[in-house]
């Protein structure tokens, strides 16, 4: 027979092991953000209290009949996808040509000089022709749409160069970026480092076929979105997932379980126009290898990806600015000194 003061101990012991197994994978501290700065859209935690917006309903609505009316949800990665190269501070810089007559905004960060571009750096395939170099030595981190190769001479129809990424809020300044929404290419990729943790501690990207036209709201500075259905989300409008949603008794795929939680932790920012509705994985040509391969071997992305649980989204409020770029948001000033 166990005596009671003993009985209690162990009873006590128990119930705190009961206590942490079933403890929500939020309560589990997040590792230092890759990039940007921690208190970033990107990087910054929602609290389940976090206010709804009044139309999520609709919003969440037609976000679910583009999903289905393009074909369903899809991950890119070989093609549409973000090559990020990291490199070291030894890495010659080139100039990265522009088009010619390009009008640039006065005094800003944003513009890109000499570039440490990897001789074998090469975009992403498709006609976005995504790439991204990130040069933790400088903190300083240069995106491009439709880089190319002329000859050994680099190009690129638009970029930008984001200066003190762990400080930075995520957000470029219009008329700059390489992507629709103004967004950093970067920002709400699903990279390498996330599958190796099994776990994605920060917001992720999303792009719809049907973004809402004229109006964007932040963190999204420009738009392309050309949808006249007043329910259609804007570029730059956050989603997230129904904090109440036990997300490990849906029994999902180990890739999706972290896109679902992600959502719910972190939330899911539109960031641009495509085909379909998509989220954004690590080219494998930063990498030199596919580091989904593994995590998905031959499974259909597109099946696996409906069985996130949609219909429990939620629109978070936003504020609609009009119209197509806002060049009132500046960012905020430089600051000296160490950066984390």
């Amino acid at each position: 027979m166990i005596p009671v003061r003993r009985l209690a101990a162990v009873l006590a012991t128990t119930a705190l092991a009961l206590s942490a197994a079933s403890a929500s994978p939020a309560a589990a501290p997040a590792a230092a953000p890759e990039f940007f700065a921690r208190t970033s859209v990107w990087n910054r935690t929602l609290a389940p209290s976090a206010p709804i917006d009044p139309r999520s309903p609709a919003i969440v609505a037609e976000l679910i009949r583009q999903k289905d009316a393009y074909g369903g949800p899809w991950l890119n990665i070989e093609s549409f996808s973000v090559p990020i190269y990291r490199v070291g501070p030894k890495v010659r810089r080139v100039r990265v040509s522009e088009p010619p007559r390009v009008s640039h905004r006065a005094g800003t960060t944003f513009r890109w000089s000499a570039v440490p571009v990897p001789v074998r750096a090469r975009a992403a395939e498709g006609s976005d022709g995504h790439l991204v170099i990130w040069q933790p030595s400088s903190d300083t981190m240069w995106e491009f749409w439709q880089f190319r190769w002329n000859g050994g001479n680099p190009s690129a129809s638009a970029g930008a160069r984001i200066l003190q990424v762990s400080r930075s809020p995520g957000i470029i300044e219009a008329p700059y970026g390489a992507t629709a929404s103004g967004l950093p290419a970067a920002a709400g990729v699903i990279t390498q480092r996330d599958i190796r943790r099994g776990r994605i501690d920060h917001a992720l990207a999303i792009a719809i076929p049907e973004p809402l036209r004229e109006k964007l709201t932040l963190p999204a500075t420009r738009t392309d979105g050309w949808s006249e259905n007043p329910d259609a989300p804007m570029e730059g409008t956050r989603f997230r997932l129904d904090p109440s949603v036990d997300v490990a008794s849906l029994k999902l795929h180990p890739l999706v379980r972290m896109i679902a939680l992600a959502a719910q932790r972190y939330g899911v920012v539109v960031r641009d126009k495509a085909g379909a509705l998509v989220f954004y994985g690590e080219a494998p040509s930063g990498l030199g290898r596919n580091p989904f391969a593994g995590l998905l071997g031959d499974a259909d992305r597109k099946a696996l990806l409906q069985t996130f649980p949609w219909d429990r989204l939620q629109a978070l409020p936003s504020r609609p600015f009009c119209c197509w770029q806002n060049w009132d948001w500046k960012a905020p000033p430089l600051r000296r000194g160490p950066a984390r």
